[in-house]
Formats: C-alpha cells, structure tokens, sequence
C-alpha cells in the first residue's frame, strides 16, 4: 500500500466515528428502567450496574419485585455496554 492509500484509509476509518449510530429494535430494558425512576434511584442502580461483586441475577431479582421487567441476562449484556457483544445504551 502506499502512503496516499494509508491516508485514505485512515480518514475513511475515521469518518466512520462520525456518523450516527443507527439504532434497531427496542429500548434496552435497563436503560428503560434508568429512564423511568426518579435521579437518586437512577443513580443508585447505574452504580450497582458498575460494581461487578452484585450478579446480574441478583439486581434482577430486585428489579422484577419492584416492577421492572428484567432478565439477568439483559443486564450483564447492559453491562457491557459499548463492547461488540453489548448493549447499545451509551456507556
């Protein structure tokens, strides 16, 4: 390759950052739970989400008791978020 096609393939990798996101399918249930509680508790569960020694099974647990349908499953994949294999919801 040359150095112009080096050029070029690196402001076209580049311009892939700038375009939107396109977005399919359903909300995330998690992030439709961020969304539908007051800030504090919000924050509280963004916090809990973030500290890996609470299992996904076990914030689920407590979010089905409280009305919020979701599975564990769901969770560990918001929690990897921004990773290939994760949620789409913004790290």
């Amino acid at each position: 390759m040359t150095d112009k096609q080096l050029v070029g393939l690196a402001a076209d990798l580049d311009a892939l950052t700038e375009a939107p996101a396109a977005r399919k399918g359903p909300p995330c249930s998690v992030g439709s739970a961020l969304t539908s509680v007051d800030e504090d508790t919000a924050a509280t569960l963004s916090r809990i989400l973030d500290t890996p020694t609470v299992s996904s099974t076990a914030i689920a647990e407590v979010l089905n008791q409280h009305g919020q349908a979701v599975t564990s499953y769901t969770i560990a994949r918001h929690r990897r978020r921004g990773a290939a294999n994760g949620c789409r919801c913004a790290r």
